[in-house]
């Protein structure tokens, strides 16, 4: 459980910037309108350009460039240098695109657990203000301790401390 007291976030985000932030999105998808979404048998079975090959298709089309002649009249080396140059200057947008959703990702995960680790804490002090007799507190701590029961998904680490268990080892 995280240090309750080592609250890394409190900040909240006016709705009026989600709305921006979201008009700003849609603002991309406009300006880029050939963007693709691929079917995970796409994903996973599509040749990928990588370090090594890289070098291998900017070679090859260099060769294409020199020696048209040789080539099939079906290899189109004009699309080929598009598809290559696209490939580039995407790569520069997915690159901060991949650091922003990464931070956009990272920072939602620590306010998760920030919140959710606070609630455990508080969790647990409404089960010790019952067992305490502190009044509305066991309406509170019964309530709460629902989300516990029969939850094959819960971690360890989420469950209720062992004091909060009857001799059957069932939250109480």
């Amino acid at each position: 459980m995280s240090n309750v007291l080592n609250n890394r976030l409190s900040v909240t985000v006016d709705p009026a910037a989600i709305t921006e932030v979201k008009n700003r999105i849609e603002e991309i998808n406009t300006l880029l309108p050939f963007l693709t979404g691929l079917t995970k048998d796409e994903r996973r079975t599509l040749p990928k350009i990588n370090r090594s090959n890289k070098i291998f298709v900017e070679d090859t089309l260099d060769s294409m460039r020199q020696n048209g002649d040789i080539l099939p009249n079906f290899i189109n080396v004009e699309e080929v240098d598009k598809d290559y140059a696209l490939y580039n200057e995407l790569k520069v947008l997915a690159l901060e695109l991949a650091e922003l959703s990464e931070k956009v990702n990272d920072t939602r995960i620590l306010a998760g657990s920030e919140a959710y680790s606070t609630s455990l804490l508080a969790y647990k002090m409404f089960g010790v203000a019952a067992s305490s007799g502190v009044a509305g507190a066991e309406a509170l701590h019964s309530r709460l301790k629902e989300r516990f029961a029969n939850s094959p998904s819960t971690t360890e680490e989420d469950m209720p401390d062992q004091t909060d268990q009857g001799t059957d080892g069932s939250a109480e």
